[in-house]
């Protein structure tokens, strides 16, 4: 790949990981009603499912689907039921925000991991990106290396995201304001 390609692909992840969707809500309330080290972890546990899907989608996941049909209908099944059972857990929050609240990394990995994994547009998003971007004979090296910076891309934007909440004083107003995002929440899921 060329440098223009690398770069094309850096700015539409980053355009992709900026956009606001449940990947965000999941991020946002991990931050305000746990602690930044849950938001962070779940970050980057998102971000390792935006590496999968990226690697996926310019390796396997393809001819998968080609042949077995049902599998991309049974995956969006499984995201689907994922999404509204955040979307319940969401609405029905009004748990307050606790600084001294113990913090539940692997519930932040999981929920952070969960919400990509369990996506299957992220894996179409990549196939539409990806199929203008690589190469005739890509290799290994590059395909990987493509993965790579989607999901850096990803965990950086995301760490981004739970730093300047914290940072700019947003956690105590959307603390505050818990059971509308909370809702807000719920509605980006469904």
């Amino acid at each position: 790949m060329n440098l223009i390609s690398w770069l094309t692909l850096i700015g539409v992840c980053i355009i992709g990981a900026m956009s606001p969707g449940p990947s965000l809500a999941v991020i946002l309330q991990n931050r305000v009603q746990k602690s930044l080290s849950d938001a962070l972890i779940a970050s980057w546990a998102h971000a390792s499912g935006i590496f999968f899907w990226a690697l996926a989608a310019s390796t396997i996941l393809g001819s998968l689907f080609q042949r077995i049909p049902t599998f991309k209908n049974y995956l969006t099944l499984a995201g689907a039921a994922f999404l509204i059972y955040l979307a319940i857990k969401s609405w029905g929050s009004h748990s307050s925000y606790d600084s001294a609240q113990n913090t539940q990394l692997p519930a932040a990995w999981l929920t952070g991991v969960s919400i990509s994994l369990l996506n299957p547009k992220i894996f179409v998003f990549f196939t539409a990106l990806f199929s203008q971007l690589i190469p005739e004979g890509a290799s290994v090296t590059t395909l990987l290396g493509m993965a790579t910076v989607a999901g850096l891309v990803d965990g950086t934007w995301y760490s981004f995201v739970s730093l300047l909440v914290g940072h700019i004083g947003l956690e105590k107003s959307l603390s505050r304001h818990r059971v509308l995002l909370n809702r807000a929440s719920a509605g980006f899921y469904l």
